[in-house]
Order: structure tokens, then C-alpha cells, then sequence
């Protein structure tokens, strides 16, 4: 067997599904999890599945009052943390839900794939999944974009926190060295199913001019996924006495925000201008494209973003694909259709207490700007959906798991770094069948490290 021979099977051996874990301070209990990205589908969300792994057995053993409970939050912030004083906090939850995890109630299961291999790597006798399953209609997580380079608070919007605490009580406040909070994000991906393409046509007259401009504008589509050029066509027919001399191609972000009253805030994310001469009965067909980025909107405050788990890098908002409850996905056909006017009236036309519930409702529109001689103008509309691709192994990952079959599943060498050093590295470790290898990563701290208020710390290892 030749060096690179060997570099290749040593790389393959590496190769696996990477999770992560963090540990609560007094090393009683840590928590694994498989993805902190949740897909909302529109018909149906991803469950989050985790398992949590009990250090301190014997302490249980002893101290039979105490319970390991599990609990999912989604809050709005509305305002920075450090101006949260005499008990005053500017944020107002959304949506939460909690289970007690040990001891068992019933039967524990596996719902995917990542917590049987889990299970079988770190033993049933210490580890026990659970799996909360989020209802259609909650928001996404969204961040609405601080001043640039300003990292002294978290930036306001919607955010997920998955809690694993130990409490005597549910709903008893637990000992800050015995809480396990994982930051995790619900992103949103359209169907496969393209709707139609975005259309629209308009005419207008000016005076002196017995025959008015008309103006035809479609997509190429109307879902596009982040990154992507949107291409738009426009067929123009001037039976006007003016020239059309100028293009304005725009895309805004319409960001509505549902808590107390509605607020609406419109961003342009893109923005590209054309010369044209089109003379009077001249008739034109061409393509235009325009491409929304992230990078080139850096400095505009208050821009909706897509859910960030500490300072990683995201990207524009995701559209919103339904409102209120049930998550129908007709509701985003219906925007389409009427543009900002309808996004306005199903969220007003909604209860209080549901539109609060809608936290952040995203829209993107194209702004097509026609400038004629004399100054006139003719102005257009196209409404589109953002969204993600399917993540890798996703529909792999989130495979109910098969029956166990392997008797030598528990053999394996388990390797921890035990420096306590914080370095969000992978490290090595052996397997003696073909069972998959699951890489570990530590999940990222808050701002001041183990020793934050949140009293979480996480170790880096690979199973």
C-alpha cells in the first residue's frame, strides 16, 4: 500500500456525521444534538431530536427528587440586552414547550438516525433521546441587523434556544452550573414545486400623447434560492410621443414586524440601472438580472437577516412562506398575488395574539422604474419567494432509525479532549466495525466563555 494510499483511508476513516455537544458547568449532564439548522417545509417542520447523556449517575442514584427536564423557546428580542434593568427585559416569548427526560416517562424512542447512532456509542444505560415536534405556523429565526462591527449585544429578532436543565420542579428556576442551553435556528425551504412565473403588464398615458407606454415584466421563475441571479424579462411596446430613456431594476426586502402593531420596514438589497433609447413606436424585448447579496449590504441597519448562532455568517432573510396557524402555504400565493397591500391586510386581519405570534414576516419584491423624456415615469411590481436548498444528508439524517443489528456497536474507542480549552477543532478517534464515525463539535460559547452568565461550557471531541 503506497503513502497516499494510506492518506486516503485515513481521511475515509474520518468521514462521518458531524454533531454537537455541550456540558453544563458542574459536569452533571451534556447535550447532544445532530443539526442546529431546522427546516420548516411549510407542510410539516423537522422534529428536534437530541439526546441527552447523564455524567453523574450516581448523584441521581442519591438525590432521587431531582429530574432532568428539556425545554424549546422561541423569543422575539426587541431590544438590547444590556438595557435590561430593574427586571425590564425587551423580549416576549413567542412559543415554548417542555418535557421531563429522565426519569422516563414510558418508553424512550428514537425519531432519527443521529440518535440511534448516538445511543449506541454512548450507551442506553447513561443516554436518553427526546424529541420535541414544533407546530406549523411559528416563525422563522430572524435577525435584524445591528451597526456594523457592534458585537457588545445580541442583535434583536426572532432566536431558538433549546434548554436541558435539572430541577427538583418543571417550573422550578434551576442552579445556573446545572443548565445546558443550545442556540439553534428554524430556517425555511420552499417546496420543489415552482409556482407560476410572477407577471404583470401596465399601460400609461401622458398627456399630448394619444397612445400610451406599454410594458410587459416577468420572471423566470418564482422561487429562487440565496445567491442566485434573478433574471427579468421585459417586453416594452411605446406608442407614446416619448422616449424612454433610463431602467431602474431594484429588489427590496419588506420586512413586517408583528409585535404590538405592525411596523413595516422596506430595504433595498439591490440596485442596477440601464440606459435605453426607445423611440416613439419602437417595440424592445430584453433581459435584465439582478443579483440580492448579503455582502453588498453590510452597513444598512435594521436589514432582516436569516437566524445567526453567534457571529456565523448568514445571509438575507428567507421569505416567509405562510402565516398564522395551520401553515398554509395558499397564504403565500395570496401575497404573491397582492403584493404588499395583501401581506398588510392578513396580518392586520389576524387576532392579536396570533399576529404577535408571526414575529417577523419577510417579503421580497423586484421594482421595475421606467424613465420617460419630460419626466415621466411608469413603475412595476414582481413579487418572489427566497429560501434554502435542502441541507446535505438531510433526508439521510432524518430517516427514522433502523433496527439494531450490529452486535459489536458497542466497541468502539471513545476519545475525549479533556484540556478544557475551547479551539472548535475536530479531533481523531477509531472505530472497530463499519459503523459510521459521528464527529463531535463543540457548539459555540456566548461572549465571555465558560465563564459567562449563561453557566454553559462545551468541550470539543469526536465519537
Amino acid at each position: 500500500m503506497t503513502s497516499s494510499d494510506k492518506k486516503d483511508e485515513k481521511k475515509n476513516t474520518k468521514d462521518g456525521t458531524r454533531v454537537f455537544k455541550k456540558m453544563c458547568l458542574d459536569g452533571k449532564i451534556s447535550t447532544y444534538i445532530g443539526t442546529r439548522e431546522f427546516v420548516d417545509h411549510v407542510g410539516h417542520i423537522d422534529p428536534i431530536a437530541a439526546v441527552l447523556l447523564i455524567h453523574e449517575m450516581d448523584w441521581f442514584t442519591e438525590n432521587k427528587e431531582y429530574k432532568v427536564y428539556a425545554e424549546i423557546t422561541a423569543t422575539f428580542r426587541y431590544g438590547r440586552d444590556d438595557l435590561d434593568v430593574l427586571g425590564i427585559n425587551f423580549k416576549k416569548d413567542l412559543y415554548t414547550d417542555a418535557m421531563q427526560v429522565y426519569p422516563v416517562k414510558g418508553v424512550a424512542s428514537c425519531t432519527t438516525k443521529i440518535q440511534g447512532k448516538l445511543l449506541k456509542k454512548l450507551g442506553s444505560e447513561r443516554a436518553f433521546p427526546f424529541t420535541f415536534d414544533l407546530p406549523a405556523g411559528i416563525p422563522s429565526s430572524v435577525t435584524l441587523q445591528p451597526v456594523k462591527n457592534d458585537t457588545s449585544s445580541k442583535p434583536c429578532g426572532v432566536e431558538y434556544c433549546l434548554k436541558t436543565y435539572v430541577a427538583k420542579d418543571m417550573h422550578e428556576p434551576p442552579d445556573r452550573k446545572q443548565v445546558v442551553d443550545l442556540l439553534i435556528k428554524k430556517i425555511t425551504h420552499a417546496p420543489d414545486t415552482q409556482a407560476p412565473q410572477p407577471y404583470i403588464e401596465s399601460a400609461k398615458n401622458f398627456m399630448m400623447s394619444p397612445n400610451p407606454l406599454h410594458v410587459e415584466a416577468r420572471l423566470d421563475k418564482e422561487r429562487y434560492i440565496h445567491g442566485e441571479p434573478i433574471y427579468v424579462h421585459i417586453t416594452m411596446g411605446n406608442q407614446s410621443t416619448r422616449a424612454v430613456k433610463k431602467l431602474r431594476l431594484s429588489v427590496k426586502q419588506v420586512a413586517n414586524i408583528c409585535l404590538f402593531s405592525n411596523a413595516i420596514y422596506k430595504c433595498t438589497v439591490a440596485s442596477v440601472e440601464h440606459d435605453l433609447n426607445v423611440q416613439p413606436s419602437q417595440t424592445i424585448a430584453q433581459t435584465f438580472s439582478i443579483r440580492p447579496l448579503l455582502e453588498d449590504n453590510r452597513d444598512k441597519r435594521g436589514l432582516a437577516l436569516d437566524g445567526q448562532i453567534k457571529s456565523e455568517d448568514t445571509n438575507l432573510a428567507s421569505s416567509t412562506m405562510h402565516l398564522g396557524g395551520g401553515g398554509q402555504a395558499s397564504t403565500q400565493n395570496s401575497i404573491a398575488r397582492g403584493g404588499l397591500e395583501a401581506m398588510v391586510t392578513l396580518t392586520k386581519a389576524l387576532p392579536i395574539a396570533n399576529r404577535e405570534a408571526l414575529g417577523i414576516v419577510v417579503k421580497y419584491i423586484v421594482k421595475i422604474e421606467l424613465f420617460v423624456s419630460m419626466g415621466g415615469e411608469l413603475k412595476l411590481e414582481l413579487p418572489f419567494t427566497l429560501s434554502h436548498p435542502i441541507p446535505e444528508h438531510y433526508e439521510e439524517d432524518m430517516e427514522p432509525p433502523p433496527q439494531p443489528t450490529d452486535a459489536n456497536a458497542d466497541n468502539i474507542n471513545l476519545e475525549l479532549d479533556e484540556t478544557g480549552a475551547y479551539n472548535n477543532t475536530l479531533l481523531s478517534a477509531q472505530a472497530d466495525h463499519d459503523d459510521p464515525l459521528i464527529d463531535l463539535e463543540a457548539a459555540p460559547l456566548h461572549d465571555g466563555g465558560a465563564n459567562s452568565s449563561t453557566g454553559e461550557t462545551a468541550q470539543p471531541s469526536l465519537l
